[in-house]
């Protein structure tokens, strides 16, 4: 197949450069990668939509439009010396950031969301008070006899601010008040305590 009369290859910056530590990868590489896996799953013919190519942690993502391939990143292809002959990959369409956030959402039975204001002033979301009853998570099904809610901070809250009452970034609670010294209602939401900042 004559890939370039028939689609364009792009090859983004991520996946020429995963890290700024990382040691560039040739983008003729890449664009042979995306040669390889089009002539295997001809994705050049399928609908546009962003493909998931991958076999355990060796994956690539491509996007695929009307005239062109977008390699958007591409990672430990480099054990297989570039080559996709001996790989056992499956093809899938590659679920969003947004929907993968929204299944564990889901699946962490969300009842309240955690907001605090940035130094922007601008509300952003910063944890979340889970149903130990709803959750799918293993630890909370052993704790949903104990405890009702759990309490979860984004961990990078703790790099930030000093003197947060918790000793771990999630705690498990049955009473809103047990929470108070953490969070507080703010019109219907739940917002953190105004911590001190780390120096």
């Amino acid at each position: 197949m004559d890939h370039q009369n028939d689609i364009k290859i792009i090859i983004s910056k991520h996946a020429i450069q995963r890290r700024k530590h990382y040691t560039p990868i040739e983008k003729s590489i890449l664009i042979n990668l995306v040669k390889q896996i089009d002539d295997k799953f001809a994705i050049s013919k399928k609908e546009n939509n962003i493909y998931k190519i991958g076999h355990k942690n060796t994956i690539a993502i491509i996007k695929k439009t009307d005239d062109s391939l977008t390699l958007v990143t591409a990672y430990f292809f480099d054990r297989y010396d570039y080559k996709i002959d001996n790989i056992k990959l499956k093809i899938s369409i590659a679920v969003s950031k947004e929907d993968r956030k929204l299944k564990r959402d889901m699946n962490r039975g969300i009842i309240h969301k955690i907001y605090r204001t940035n130094f922007l002033n601008k509300k952003v979301e910063c944890g979340v008070i889970c149903s130990t009853a709803n959750s799918k998570n293993s630890r909370d099904k052993i704790q949903k006899e104990n405890f009702k809610y759990k309490l979860i901070l984004d961990w990078k809250l703790f790099l930030k601010f000093q003197d947060i009452p918790m000793n771990h970034y999630h705690m498990y609670f049955n009473d809103f008040e047990e929470i108070l010294n953490v969070v507080h209602l703010e019109n219907e939401e739940f917002f953190l305590n105004n911590f001190e900042r780390k120096i």
